[in-house]
């Protein structure tokens, strides 16, 4: 009897050795084709002609922008973010300051230096199919134009921007995140697809590439309109210099790779700066206040409108760097937006759980999604479980040395091996030039990739992933504050 369990047990630990195995290899092939398609699409496009944005800028054509800041506290920096906003380079836009019900000088400060007057009876507020914190007044400013602020009783972030959306009047709105900061022609380069689509076609919403600002190019202020040829100086400390080939790594595979073949992505910044349609969000209810979700939850509701509706409206992403964004500096702080992240990422996927493998999603379901659900959702689990493999097998006598072997170095090329050719890809696109030290620095730090930074990120997201699954069960409460969910790695 012993020795049939005995037995039952080997055959089940090779099992998983074996399905172990098969993962990586998938898993590996479908991010080597990705990274070759992404290759194929930017050699095509390095030799093209750079966009002229200041013709861009005078082009009749280009749709008016409403861009949403929504604020909480912010009473140090609020008017050298908004005073920021208001120097962006584009044609025709509004600013609209959402005070989400902050206790401090948010909005004496915006009321002094603006100048504010109460407009309420000529601001026209739209439905959005659900309720929003109660807006307690409507002002716009004297000294300019396009600048109008929104006073309304705490919400949380979400619900801030779908105040906003009740008060914008034109046909695309940009959202922006709590530590954004953006490309000098950030909107023109948004805004270039919707002026290039087909007769018929519709760009409904649009995100384009995170970069990782370092803490040399950071101020007190969360915007910061960047010149034309950013510093290329390198962050000095590992963890961020792991956090920047992470961001290369994930915009290029995940983003460029899936778009080569016209599968819509998840809008990797529709939370740090993505611009929408206004009528097709506010035809779905507009964003999801619950903290718990990400904004990419909103794409999803969104691909599933254009199919119920059998529309042509398409999801896109430039892969033009559009903005950039403060990265945790200590494990602390890494750990905590981790959670956060991984959190989002289950929640939403459980809301949206319908779609996943769903042929009636198109790309969307079949591909995309379980894309984002076997590599970023369980991914960490699996990978944790082969270094663990890897441990016990040196101890069991069944298990061949050759097994672990391959998958030792299963691991290390999905890790390491992959960054690295990453990088080298990037350094020789990349329009600024790396100095032979810094080329250096990154390979260096892409090979290390395996054997510290990977093992850890994935606890942290596990973690991440068990929270979210408690909170679904019923034990998790309601998620906490929406700002502090969303400052919670600052």
């Amino acid at each position: 009897m012993n020795e049939r369990w005995l037995e039952l047990l080997q055959s089940l630990i090779l099992l998983c050795y074996k399905g172990i195995w098969i993962y990586l290899v998938v898993v590996i092939i479908a991010c080597i084709w990705l990274f070759l398609a992404a290759v194929r699409t930017m050699v095509r496009k390095k030799d093209l002609d750079l966009l002229h944005y200041d013709e861009v800028l005078n082009e009749a054509l280009a749709p008016p922008v409403s861009v949403l800041l929504p604020v909480h506290n912010r009473e140090k920096t609020i008017i050298a973010d908004v005073s920021h906003l208001l120097d962006i380079r584009y044609g025709c836009y509004e600013v609209i300051v959402i005070n989400d019900g902050s206790t401090d000088g948010t909005m004496e400060r915006l009321m002094e230096v603006y100048e504010l007057s109460t407009v309420k009876s000529k601001i026209h507020y739209s439905s959005i199919g659900q309720a929003v914190g109660e807006i307690r007044g409507a002002y716009r400013s004297l000294r300019y134009d396009n600048l109008v602020v929104v006073d309304k009783q705490y919400g949380g972030h979400s619900d801030a921007l779908n105040a906003g959306i009740r008060v914008s009047q034109y046909p695309y709105f940009a959202s922006i995140g709590p530590t954004t900061m953006l490309d000098k022609y950030a909107f023109v380069k948004m805004m270039k697809p919707v002026m290039a689509a087909l007769p018929g076609e519709e760009i409904i919403a649009c995100g384009g590439r995170l970069e990782l600002a370092n803490s040399q190019r950071m101020s007190c202020s969360r915007f910061h309109i960047q010149g034309e040829k950013p510093a290329a100086a390198l962050p000095r400390s590992p963890l961020l210099m792991m956090q920047k080939i992470e961001y290369i790594r994930a915009f290029l595979i995940s983003g460029l790779g899936l778009v080569r073949y016209n599968i819509n992505t998840l809008l990797f910044t529709s939370e740090a700066f993505g611009l929408f349609k206004r009528s097709y969000v506010m035809e779905i209810g507009g964003f999801n206040p619950d903290p718990r979700m990400a904004h990419l939850e909103l794409i999803m509701r969104l691909h599933k409108h254009m199919k119920q509706i059998k529309g042509r409206g398409r999801i896109v992403y430039i892969d033009d760097p559009v903005c950039s964004m403060k990265a945790p500096e200590s494990c602390t702080g890494l750990h905590q937006q981790r959670i956060r992240w991984h959190r989002q990422l289950t929640n939403t996927m459980w809301e949206q759980r319908e779609m996943a493998g769903n042929p009636k999603y198109g790309w969307m379901g079949m591909v995309t999604i379980p894309y984002f659900i076997m590599v970023e959702l369980i991914g960490p689990v699996l990978e944790i479980g082969t270094l663990l493999l890897l441990m016990v097998g040196m101890l069991l006598p069944f298990v061949e040395n050759s097994l672990l072997v391959v998958l030792g170095m299963l691991l290390v090329l999905y890790g390491s091996l992959l960054s690295a050719a990453v990088i080298l890809f990037e350094v020789w696109l990349a329009r600024k030039r790396y100095t032979a030290r810094e080329v250096t620095r990154l390979f260096l730090y892409a090979l290390s990739e395996s054997f510290w930074f990977r093992p850890m990120n994935n606890i942290f997201r596990v973690h991440g992933l068990i929270k979210a699954i408690w909170s679904l069960r019923g034990h998790g409460g309601s998620g906490g504050s929406a700002y502090s969910e969303l400052h919670a790695d600052k």
